[in-house]
């Protein structure tokens, strides 16, 4: 299923528009899909966005204005930077660009907002994906149970 990238768009949405995909693709070990939140998921600075092919949501990807000491050496403002968390696509719509679609319309809002360094805990499973768009890791891997191998990639957005 070739999407071409006009078919592609990307929306703003509310918390509990990101619920399903959460829990389908990253959490499905949660019993319910209104507990797939994360307890900064309405605050003021944060947002989600979500890649929309013919009227569905098939991805989806939150940022929240959070440092992480670990880049305090290449971004020493901690309010210029921001962690993009629970990004999820749907297993028919991978490769299709809506992941990428979703990274870079919030890389140009973020550059829009003077946020220098954008970065995320990724799973091993996705970390091609991240490489693929010019993110960069640091430190080991790490265990998140039950979710597996994680690793910190950040992406320098003055860069962008």
């Amino acid at each position: 299923m070739e999407m071409k990238k006009s078919e592609i768009t990307i929306e703003i949405l509310n918390s509990v528009q990101t619920q399903e995909l959460r829990h389908l693709v990253l959490w499905p070990h949660i019993q319910a899909q209104k507990e797939c939140t994360i307890d900064i998921d309405d605050c003021a600075n944060a947002f989600h966005l979500g890649a929309v092919i013919k009227g569905r949501v098939v991805s989806v990807a939150s940022f929240f204005q959070t440092n992480t000491e670990k880049l305090n050496a290449l971004v020493p403002d901690a309010h210029k930077h921001y962690q993009l968390r629970a990004m999820a696509t749907h297993v028919d719509y991978r490769r299709e660009g809506a992941g990428r679609e979703i990274i870079n319309f919030a890389l140009n809002k973020l550059k829009k907002m003077n946020i220098d360094i954008l970065w995320c805990n990724a799973r091993k499973v996705a970390l091609d994906f991240y490489l693929n768009q010019d993110f960069e890791s640091i430190d080991q891997w790490y265990e998140v149970p039950p979710i597996g191998p994680h690793k910190l990639m950040y992406y320098r957005i003055k860069d962008y």
